[in-house]
């Protein structure tokens, strides 16, 4: 007896359906695809507990007859391609014939369609795979389709599902892709009955990119016969810890690349000398068909390109110019009024020049009061004559400490001692519910995204307790009106961004760790940089600090706070030894 066996459709269909059917999330990209091959100009998407019950697509495309209707539901049936070389050259969205069977096969799905001019369409209920009915109606032209009790038939699937706002802030970032991709497409997005998202035909891509990304992207375009690129970027201090406004879409599909991402990745720092975190913008791509295969997975979200490296440099290349674009900072003009800064008190000049005191709000009393207050609200405590062991020699390009001890010289990151600091000061205070919260007498707007309302809502404790307070000034924007007071004015809104890209990111793990996540990043924020002069007191409490901390040997990241070398060491490298 043979042990190798042909497996039933309804087993393969449910295999496939591991394959292209993850979440509610891929469900609404297989029909919102659909809707755009059938040429249609309006989508509509609604949405049931973030799809976990129900997902409706409506659409006023071409519809189909009663026949493809029903072929439709069989594996591998597509209008799209009919031969192999069809394959090397795709202008579809849709072509594998997958989705729809692949859909119905672990759910309940009802089909209505009716071709455009004809006066009777077709209605068809699946449920597990199983066709139940088929009938004719009279219908409008277009399409309706409607999956509920997603994996209804697969309960071990339903438990890999996240959290309705996880799920729903997918479906949403997902829609927002297919918006900027098809600027004269209207699409329409509620859940349980709430509007989430909608636009007009009328709207054209920068005004789409304002709504979704904010107004303050820099752009630019590269034109060759075979590729065209267009970038549009939020700037490097927009950065955030995740990629929740990263859109990447080429040919009218979106796609998750690692050449496109890394082309963008390094062209902010080959711009920016100091970056971290992952950039925010979108990359259009349009590129010949024949040049890219998008049969590489059965989600159609990776792409393999001919000329890999072309479209890594021209990508690059449009980055680059799109920031080099951005404005530059005002001159500094050196007059008689600011040069009598160097005459006064020796902290005057740090005092008024290196921190914004008009920004931090601090009221100006005498210089040594003012100075002693202000290092302590930016988390310099007072100088203390307490003995750390270290003899300070100086800067190293003001970045680095370089100090001595028992026999040993000291090369410190003076960003990573600040950091650590501040981030056992911060994950302390958050712990004990202790942070201290400035007011804005003028609050500041920040747009979160469309998708992440329900998120905010549902986490505001927990943003309060980070320290911010916030109020919706739409679906998609925000006004802070208060935030942590060790933090600047000018880092109100980056920290608050990534603060919510920790939320959407780990807000499945245990708090503790989250809590950790949100004071690394506000210690990272808030810590001095590279290229900032330190007087010697500053770099005494620092160190004072520094070995006050359970942990003076490493910064949250796990990058080391010091390097040793001994005297040994330095008499080998001299050959000494």
């Amino acid at each position: 007896m043979a042990n190798i066996k042909i497996l039933p459709d309804r087993v393969v269909n449910k295999i496939a359906a591991g394959e292209v059917v993850e979440r509610p999330e891929s469900v609404v990209k297989e029909l919102i695809e659909n809707s755009i091959d059938a040429k249609a100009d309006t989508i509509k998407v609604f949405l049931k507990k973030s799809g976990k019950r129900e997902i409706k697509v409506i659409d006023n495309g071409i519809g189909m007859s009663y026949d493809d209707a029903l072929l439709a539901f069989e594996r591998h049936a597509t209008s799209k391609i009919e031969d192999v070389k069809d394959i090397e050259n795709i202008c579809t969205l849709g072509f594998r014939g997958e989705a729809l069977p692949s859909i119905a096969s672990v759910s309940k799905v009802i089909l209505k369609t009716a071709k455009t001019n004809e006066n009777e369409g077709t209605i068809i209920r699946i449920e597990g795979g199983i066709l139940k009915k088929v009938e004719k109606a009279a219908l409008p032209s277009g399409t309706e389709i409607t999956v509920s009790s997603l994996f209804f038939n697969t309960p071990a699937r339903k438990k890999f599902l996240k959290s309705d706002e996880t799920e729903l802030s997918r479906i949403v970032r997902l829609v927002n892709s297919y918006v900027l991709a098809n600027p004269h497409t209207a699409f329409y997005l509620s859940n349980d009955g709430k509007n989430l998202l909608s636009f007009s035909s009328f709207e054209n891509l920068e005004t789409r990119i304002k709504k979704i990304l904010g107004s303050d992207f820099l752009s630019f375009k590269i034109d060759y016969p075979h590729l065209k690129v267009e970038v549009f970027l939020l700037p490097p201090e927009k950065a955030l810890k995740s990629p929740i406004k990263q859109y990447f879409l080429l040919n009218g599909r979106f796609v998750r690349d690692k050449t496109i991402s890394q082309s963008v990745y390094n062209a902010f720092k080959s711009v920016t000398s100091f970056f971290e975190g992952y950039p925010q913008g979108v990359i259009k791509l349009q590129i010949l068909p024949e040049l890219v295969d998008v049969n590489v997975h059965p989600s159609k979200l990776e792409v393999r390109f001919r000329n890999q490296n072309e479209v890594y440099s021209t990508i690059k290349e449009a980055c680059i110019k799109a920031l080099e674009n951005r404005e530059k900072p005002s001159k500094i003009t050196v007059t008689e009024d600011s040069l009598r800064f160097f005459t006064k008190d020796k902290y005057s000049f740090e005092e008024e020049n290196r921190y914004n005191l008009q920004e931090s709000g601090i009221e100006y009393k005498t210089e040594t009061q003012n100075y002693m207050e202000h290092i302590e609200k930016n988390n310099f405590l007072p100088f203390e004559k307490k003995s750390h062991g270290f003899r300070v020699l100086g800067q190293f390009q003001a970045s680095y400490i370089i100090a001595e001890k028992d026999n040993s010289l000291y090369i410190i990151d003076q960003h990573v001692v600040h950091e650590r600091i501040l981030y056992e000061k911060a994950l302390k205070m958050i712990n004990n519910n202790k942070i201290e919260m400035q007011p804005l007498l003028i609050p500041v707007s920040v747009n979160t995204g469309n998708e992440n309302k329900e998120l905010l809502e549902k986490n505001r404790d927990l943003i309060e307790k980070s320290g911010f307070k916030f109020e919706f000034i739409d679906n998609s924007s925000v006004k802070i009106t208060a935030y942590p007071i060790f933090l600047k004015q000018r880092d109100i809104e980056p920290s608050f961004l990534e603060l919510l890209g920790l939320i959407i990111e780990e807000k499945e793990r245990d708090r503790k760790e989250l809590f950790k996540d949100i004071a690394a990043t506000i210690g990272c924020k808030n810590a001095i940089k590279a290229n900032t002069p330190l007087t010697f007191a500053e770099i005494d409490s620092l160190l004072t600090q520094l070995f006050e901390c359970e942990n003076p040997y490493y910064c949250p990241h796990g990058r080391p706070i010091l390097i040793r070398l001994t005297l040994d060491d330095i008499e080998k490298l001299f050959k000494r030894k």
